[in-house]
């Protein structure tokens, strides 16, 4: 692999290019962790989610975290299949679906979270707490601007 010594300047200053070989760092840290788990990274975000909200509609996790309505259905399909999560009709409005967890997925959630933490460290281990902190800080900053 090139180093940053063997890029174009214009690449290693631009935002998009550096974005991007972080998501692919620690994408290649974290999904292989999930995968030895019977999951992988979406199914992960959704489960994430439902555990944090405790349930959510279909189209409310996909809006959240900006998925097709199509493929969240097939995420929640695995989900049911592994057992982690259960659908059912929103008693107010028949036509939405209702996601949440079970005792299993929140189970699963709590341990996959700790080995995702550990596979993002892993990943990032090259960073100081301090850039750690202006990563985040970043992040959090563009993700609160798009919500």
């Amino acid at each position: 692999m090139a180093t940053n010594l063997d890029l174009p300047a214009a690449l290693v200053t631009s935002p998009s290019f550096q974005v991007e070989r972080v998501r692919r760092r620690t994408r290649d840290e974290v999904e292989p962790v999930l995968n030895s788990n019977g999951t992988t990274m979406r199914e992960y975000w959704v489960l994430t989610c439902i555990v944090d909200q405790n349930a959510a509609s279909q189209s409310h996790l996909s809006e959240m975290l900006a998925i097709d309505a199509s493929d969240m259905v097939r995420l929640i399909d695995s989900l049911e299949k592994n057992g982690w999560a259960s659908r059912e009709r929103d008693p107010a409005d028949r036509r939405r679906q209702i996601v949440a967890p079970t005792k299993e997925g929140t189970k699963m959630q709590a341990k996959l979270s700790k080995l995702v933490t550990a596979a993002e460290d892993r990943a990032l281990d090259a960073t100081t707490t301090k850039q750690l902190k202006h990563l985040r800080k970043l992040a959090k900053a563009i993700l609160q601007e798009e919500g």
